[in-house]
């Protein structure tokens, strides 16, 4: 299982749209701020030619004010380990192996 806790993570709440008017307005709103960590670790995994993919949770919650709200997290996805190929043994002869000497 991957393990998430070096990661960089970046949670940002979803509150309900007090101004909406119409529906064509968002029902809810909220804004996210990057760190300048979690942009240097998108930035380079890119680099190495893996498009970064993030990973979202999403908590139903209540302010302090008795306001709800939908709390997010998001988490760069760890690339999964890949695992190791099975090594060939070969069984010893003692005859011609190959090798020079």
């Amino acid at each position: 299982m991957p393990d998430y806790a070096n990661e960089p993570k970046i949670d940002f709440a979803v509150f309900k749209n007090k101004y909406a008017k119409t529906d064509r307005h968002p029902s809810e709103v909220g804004k996210i701020e990057f760190t300048r960590e979690f942009l240097k670790v998108m930035v380079d995994r890119a680099k190495t030619g893996t498009m970064p993919v993030l990973r979202v949770a999403m908590w139903e919650r209540t302010s302090k004010a008795g306001m709800p709200y939908k709390n997010f997290r998001l988490e760069l996805e760890q690339k999964k380990a890949q695992e190791p190929e099975p090594q060939v043994v070969e069984e010893e002869s003692g005859g011609d192996d190959g090798l020079p000497f």
